[in-house]
């Protein structure tokens, strides 16, 4: 690498000059505080620091272009524009970044984020853990991101993020039944299908006819924000057999035109509201009070696990990207429990103590 520092009699400042990798780079001020460089010497010493990280391997002429683009502020709202995720994460991360990130970090420049940054902006925030978690964590995924794009070294270690994660509500199969039976026939036909295997209500919603071949159920899209979207929340194709209890679901579903499997009597797809008014009239007529998302796919986990199903098969069933999310659906109901209980002392003789005390 070549280099050299100049005096530039237009700007009346000094600026450093570099040949590198066939290009030529001009740079004006200091990388990390903005400062102009006023003499020779903070020239030259700047200078000397890329002559090091040349030598060591990590030079990056990004990081040396002071100014606006590494800029929280800016950064943060160029990122948001770049990334393709659904429009419910999308609008989560435009949230934590409008309030929280920009609110507080705003001029810093994201190379200069250290950790001890991260504890203060995490005592800050004045939200729920599980709101502090969501934020900081939006921080994380975009310096992540940074890293990626060879925009900052490393990133920094995060404060430890971690809330109390709130009990996995479930219902049994028979309770799943009872409000199926006061769902109108014409719309139930969706809600079996999700709690047959467990999907999501956007995966459910998003089936379409040409995922249907060979006896088998392809789950490769979902609705976002009503917003049909070709991948899956966790960008995984899923694969199930069609059971004989869902194939006659769907030899009773009236022919239609749409190329969705489920539709509304207008031939729609069913929109997110429809499902869930649906299932909350159902469920305050049989009085069993329980979200439509737990009804359906945490029911059927919770199910199969009390079932005795091995937990790497609920994950997969369940399309886990991770088996600690699936670990979360071990909870077990007091009956089940006591049944076991139970069942453990079934073939033992009871002991009988006589009155002598002795046992028999």
């Amino acid at each position: 690498m070549k280099g050299s520092v100049h005096y530039d009699k237009i700007s009346q400042r000094w600026l450093i000059s570099i040949y590198w990798e066939g290009k030529q780079y001009k740079f004006f001020r200091h990388p990390n505080t903005g400062e102009p460089f006023w003499s020779r010497k903070s020239a030259e010493k700047q200078l000397n620091r890329i002559r090091t990280e040349v030598d060591e391997g990590y030079f990056n002429p990004k990081h040396w272009k002071v100014g606006r683009p590494l800029l929280v502020k800016t950064y943060a709202s160029d990122w948001l524009d770049i990334i393709n995720v659904s429009p419910n994460t999308i609008r989560d991360y435009r949230s934590s970044v409008k309030n929280y990130i920009i609110p507080f970090f705003s001029e810093k420049d994201i190379r200069n984020i250290r950790y001890n940054d991260l504890v203060k902006f995490h005592k800050w925030i004045l939200r729920s853990d599980k709101g502090k978690y969501n934020v900081v964590s939006t921080l994380k995924t975009m310096l992540r991101y940074a890293w990626k794009n060879e925009d900052i070294l490393k990133v920094p270690p995060f404060p430890e993020l971690s809330y109390v994660r709130p009990e996995i509500e479930y219902i049994t199969l028979e309770k799943q039944n009872t409000i199926l039976s006061h769902i109108p026939k014409r719309h139930r036909s969706i809600f079996q299908f999700m709690m047959e295997y467990g999907c999501r209500p956007g995966e459910a919603r998003a089936l379409q006819k040409d995922c249907i071949v060979d006896g088998q159920i392809i789950i490769r899209r979902a609705f976002s924000n009503d917003i049909l979207r070709e991948t899956t929340k966790t960008g995984k194709i899923r694969r199930y057999e069609i059971t004989p209890y869902f194939k006659e679901v769907l030899d009773n579903i009236q022919l239609h035109v749409s190329p969705f499997v489920f539709v509304r009597d207008d031939h729609k797809p069913y929109r997110s509201k429809n499902l869930n008014k649906i299932w909350h009239e159902a469920c305050d007529i049989t009085g069993i009070q329980i979200k439509l998302y737990n009804g359906v796919r945490h029911s059927l986990g919770c199910q199969l696990l009390d079932m005795g199903c091995d937990m790497d098969l609920v994950r997969q069933q369940l399309g886990h990207t991770k088996i600690e999310m699936t670990q979360r659906y071990a909870k077990r109901s007091n009956a089940v429990l006591t049944s076991k209980l139970i069942q453990r002392r079934k073939n033992i003789v009871e002991l009988k103590e006589t009155k002598e005390g002795n046992i028999q």
